[in-house]
């Protein structure tokens, strides 16, 4: 399937699992499932994203979506078997190697601990389009405020809903526009204002470590591109591991 920029990036995904348990980290099987498809289907690809750089921020995000599911001391119990996956990028390649790599695998089992998952359906999802300078998003998959400092770069997670979590998120927010845009835009990055509407604090199991993050609604004004950019890539630290994933209002 040929792409060209400006098509839709979103897409779910449905998992079918052998049986009803799965690990309370369930983000680290997740992207465990996208590095082996993207692997197999194109070796250079992988590469790129996770060997020569990295470190360097990529512009997708995912969530899922589990059902009734229930929380346990270390699983997650989901009745019906089944985990939607969604999945949403700014980046044509990124999407197109998404589609292709899943639509691949489509059918066939991937081991994760004491389960199997299995490729079931891939569905394309219609974006929508933003054109005014403000929005108001919910978020998918929780926003994650993170922040290193100190000599041994200490790692902090911090709450929306604290005056010092909203400057972290802010700087965090612009050195991510920057990195996307460069500075000949840090003018429209510098104007970019966001209210927290509404939010929960949860704690997320990711990588073995309890980390903190919000479930929250946001308002936020900056120019109809920023605006798109944040819809499609996420918003927040850790995006490419599934947090931050938004959609809007």
């Amino acid at each position: 399937m040929a792409y060209e920029r400006g098509e839709m990036m979103r897409f779910n995904v449905e998992l079918l699992l052998e049986n009803e348990i799965i690990p309370k980290d369930k983000n680290r099987v997740i992207l465990s499932l996208m590095k082996h498809n993207f692997e197999s289907y194109d070796k250079d690809y992988f590469a790129e994203l996770y060997l020569e750089t990295p470190t360097r921020p990529k512009s997708f995000t995912f969530s899922m979506y589990m059902g009734n599911c229930k929380f346990l001391r270390e699983e997650i119990s989901i009745p019906d078997k089944k985990i939607i996956l969604n999945f949403s990028a700014y980046d044509v390649k990124d999407g197109i190697m998404f589609y292709n790599s899943f639509l691949t695998h489509k059918g066939k089992e991937y081991p994760i601990k004491d389960n199997v998952i299995t490729i079931n359906k891939i569905n394309l999802v219609r974006e929508k389009t933003i054109t005014g300078n403000q929005a108001v998003f919910v978020t998918r998959s929780p926003i994650s405020v993170r922040e290193h400092y100190g000599d041994n770069q200490k790692t902090w997670y911090h709450s929306l809903e604290d005056k010092e979590g909203q400057n972290v998120f802010v700087k965090n927010l612009r050195y991510q526009l920057k990195d996307i845009f460069g500075e000949d835009r840090i003018l429209d990055i510098n104007e970019v204002e966001f209210e927290v509407l509404a939010n929960k604090e949860v704690k997320v199991k990711h990588y073995g470590i309890e980390v903190l993050a919000n479930i929250c609604k946001l308002k936020i004004k900056a120019k109809p591109y920023i605006l798109d950019y944040l819809y499609k890539a996420g918003i927040g630290s850790q995006r490419s591991t599934g947090f931050g994933m938004i959609d809007l209002v």
